[in-house]
């Protein structure tokens, strides 16, 4: 059983090493050498290494007596000229003439190709050289579709002889190029059914661009790719991306054979850049974005092509209230940025702009006592938070400020201490994660004592009214002592 196994298993592989090694197409013109393995009455069928088996009209096998120039086994050379129910249409050469070398008469008669060079433009269309004789090939008939600037003077293509006779004005020979390119699309069409599927990545060439999006040779069928499909950027346009006849890879995103409509996508086939992103930018990196998009509710920013972080607008501000994050950046603009948080699920970045002056920031080891220069981050009814790091920041109560009572003390602490301006602080606690900070003013008084009389003053105050104006007789002392 298990020596069964092994054979079927050889035997898969070789199968599929000769597979592919086989042919999936030719080109209308195509000389091909290929092996009879049947004749019928109506055809010589042939073995042309290929997925498909090869159809020659017996007529093209017969000669001048009437019998068959060859036999099964025989090996023999043939023309491709298109697909006939699935199989590999060929017509037998004539003393193993190319084309080109074969009368307009019999090129027309059996619809096979023949070499042509364009020499000039006439008028409704080009005159080409064919065999030795003059010919006529309309604007319609020299490709598939019309193509802007493009130079056929000169030029050598197939054609087929689309009409042949004489009229009064002489010999009448009409040629066309895009019957055989239609010819030779059907045929690979037929692999394309075959082998394209949704999902894929296929390579083709690029052959119109419309307002709607880019259309795309996959080699028998075209394919659009819409707009949104170009690029993972916003606003992208395709001439940006690319051009006429470049080679593009793309991805299969929709096939519908019965309209012959095929979706692509080019971004797709370039993988998803969130994956990148998440990558190159963890929590806490800072780099370099550029502004993309301004909403009302903040700033948006490109880390990669196709990738946004969101700039909260109480991000903007550099710690005071702003109404437009316009009023701070512009579209186009390069910032330094900070990544605060990333959410894998929603595929989302938030973002803040980083301060250089931030980043020069070097406190040392924060403990009390520890002078420092900070940053003012934001302003508050009850403090001042004040960033002493890249990752410190600390509050300065509004108790450890000479601001007046009364009124807006918000609008008076901002005043007194704009934000994003440098302060010089004083660390008075460390607890954990929060720093309280005073003035280096109020923490030299505290250490000489000035004003703890003061402080003393406002305690009794406080607690039981106004405070005496001093000592008072001894007898005042006494008079309050129950004997």
């Amino acid at each position: 059983m298990i020596k069964k196994k092994a054979s079927m298993a050889d035997f898969e592989s070789l199968l599929n090493a000769q597979l592919a090694t086989y042919r999936s197409g030719f080109n209308p013109g195509d000389r091909v050498r290929g092996t009879v393995t049947n004749i019928t009455g109506a055809y010589v069928i042939l073995d042309v290494s290929a997925k498909r088996e090869g159809l020659v009209p017996t007529s093209d096998m017969t000669l001048a007596d009437g019998t068959l120039r060859c036999t099964i086994g025989d090996a023999v050379d043939v023309i491709f000229a298109g697909m006939q129910d699935g199989a590999f249409l060929f017509a037998g050469s004539i003393a193993s003439k190319p084309p080109v070398d074969r009368t307009l008469a019999d090129a027309y008669a059996q619809q096979m190709p023949i070499e042509g060079l364009v020499e000039k433009e006439i008028n409704g269309g080009y005159e080409v050289k064919a065999a030795g004789r003059r010919a006529f090939c309309p604007f319609s008939q020299i490709s598939l579709f019309r193509q802007e600037g493009a130079e056929y003077i000169g030029q050598k293509f197939l054609f087929l002889v689309s009409e042949y006779g004489e009229d009064e004005r002489g010999e009448n020979v009409i040629l066309s190029r895009r019957a055989l390119l239609e010819k030779e699309r059907e045929a690979q069409r037929q692999e394309l059914v075959d082998d394209l599927s949704v999902g894929m990545v296929a390579t083709g060439v690029v052959t119109r661009m419309v307002e709607f999006g880019v259309f795309v040779d996959l080699g028998g069928v075209e394919g659009l790719i819409p707009l949104k499909e170009i690029a993972w950027s916003r606003d992208v346009k395709p001439e940006d991306v690319v051009k006429v006849g470049d080679r593009v890879d793309v991805q299969i995103k929709d096939i519908d054979w019965e309209r012959d409509r095929i979706s692509l996508s080019l971004r797709g086939a370039q993988g998803d850049p969130w994956d990148d992103a998440v990558a190159a930018f963890p929590q806490g990196a800072t780099f370099v974005g550029k502004i993309t998009k301004l909403e009302r509710f903040g700033a948006f920013a490109q880390l990669v092509p196709g990738v946004e972080g969101l700039i909260p607008i109480s991000k903007l501000g550099g710690g005071r209230r702003i109404m437009s994050a316009r009023e701070v950046v512009s579209e186009g603009q390069e910032i330094l940025l900070k990544v605060e948080s990333v959410d894998l699920e929603k595929r989302r970045f938030s973002l803040s702009p980083v301060d250089e002056r931030v980043k020069a920031l070097t406190p040392g080891e924060l403990a009390e006592g520890v002078r420092a220069e900070g940053i003012v981050e934001s302003v508050q009814a009850f403090g001042v938070f004040v960033r002493l790091s890249e990752e410190k920041t600390g509050l300065l109560h509004i108790s450890e400020t000479d601001t007046p009572k009364g009124g807006n003390p918000a609008a008076k602490l901002e005043k007194q201490f704009p934000p994003a301006s440098k302060i010089e602080v004083v660390v008075k606690s460390v607890e954990g994660d929060r720093i309280a900070l005073t003035l280096p003013a109020k923490w030299e008084a505290r250490g000489s004592g000035e004003g703890e009389g003061d402080d003393l003053s406002a305690w009794l105050a406080d607690s039981k009214g106004a405070p005496p104006s001093g000592f008072g007789s001894l007898g005042d002392v006494f008079s309050k002592i129950n004997l």
